[in-house]
């Protein structure tokens, strides 16, 4: 009987303080499954690194600091720095760069992340007027080379004085040998006064319009005398002609000295080289064309000669010591009919 009552008495407290222990150890397993549900997973991508944490709920900014991440002027960081942080977050870390705004001949240099080129010339402070131009376009990307471009577009006023070409006017002249011309009087340009309305881009013109022009002189033309006389008199004999020419002249005669240590006495034509033929340009006055050439006489044209090019003559004479008084002079020559 008193075994029993022992046991019965052992029993009692064992009785009480199991539920006890029970509670306890229950309440101990929920504190933990708390504490581990409240830790997060969170990854942060650098230029130069990523880092993958587990940490209790905290604000980017702490993250960042728990990572020994700091962040330099003209960082970017993205969620921002207060916001709250949550399991599986992604934080993104942008380093600044430097930028090259280019205006005219100023260079501006801006560190930053941003990558639109809108933004990037706000925080450059770059103010832009309606046509201004920008290279790449404001709505995109910064270039790979960081170089933007900024072309002022400005408008002004230019005035100038130009001329007004004269007209040429002919008139007959009777007294004049047909195929000459005399400059009677020389003419005169207008004036006109312009106003452009002037582009210009970085200060550089590219481009003008005229708004306003007014005439402030009008050109007087110039007014030439036309050669029609066809017959003219020379030691007492009248000679008409198609036309006549002004020429320069030389003389030459068949000799050596002339022609050269291989002359042979006869020209281009195979005529004799004597007085009476004349060396010319066959563009000016065809071989074969019978002429009277002012102070030496009635010629034909039968002969040709290197240096005779253009409004030039060369007269033959039967002497060396005629052809040196002639010497070289300026002639007229009619070409008879």
């Amino acid at each position: 009987m008193q075994n029993w009552r022992f046991s019965q008495l052992d029993k009692t407290p064992f009785i009480k303080y199991v539920p006890l222990a029970v509670v306890l150890l229950a309440v101990g397993s929920c504190a933990g499954l708390v504490v581990t549900n409240s830790r997060q997973n969170v990854v942060i991508s650098a230029p130069d690194r990523e880092v993958y944490l587990t940490i209790r709920p905290s604000t980017v900014k702490d993250v960042l600091n728990q990572a020994e991440i700091s962040l330099g002027p003209g960082d970017s960081v993205y969620p921002s720095l207060d916001t709250q942080t949550k399991d599986g977050m992604r934080i993104t870390v942008e380093r600044a760069k430097p930028v090259f705004v280019i205006s005219g001949d100023r260079i501006s240099t801006v560190f930053t992340s941003e990558r639109n080129v809108g933004k990037v010339l706000e925080l450059a402070k770059v103010s832009l007027a309606a046509e201004d131009k920008v290279v790449p376009g404001i709505d995109q990307e910064v270039p790979p080379d960081g170089t933007i471009r900024v072309v002022k577009v400005t408008y002004g006023e230019v005035t100038v004085d130009e001329k007004l070409p004269f007209d040429t006017e002919k008139r007959e002249d009777s007294s004049l040998e047909a195929g000459l011309v005399r400059v009677y009087r020389e003419g005169t340009p207008g004036i006109v006064r312009v106003t452009y309305t002037v582009k210009y881009e970085d200060g550089k013109e590219v481009s003008r319009q005229e708004k306003s022009r007014v005439k402030v002189k009008d050109p007087t033309p110039r007014i030439l005398l036309v050669g029609t006389k066809r017959e003219v008199s020379r030691g007492g004999q009248n000679i008409r002609f198609e036309r006549a020419l002004e020429v320069m002249a030389t003389a030459y005669c068949p000799c050596s000295k002339c022609c050269g240590p291989y002359a042979n006495g006869y020209t281009h034509t195979g005529v004799p080289a004597k007085r009476g033929v004349i060396a010319v340009d066959p563009k000016v006055i065809p071989l074969g064309t019978r002429v009277y050439v002012d102070g030496y006489g009635f010629g034909v044209a039968a002969d040709t000669g290197s240096a005779i090019k253009g409004q030039r003559i060369d007269v033959c004479f039967d002497t060396h010591e005629e052809a040196l008084a002639w010497g070289k002079r300026k002639v007229k020559v009619f070409i008879l009919r």
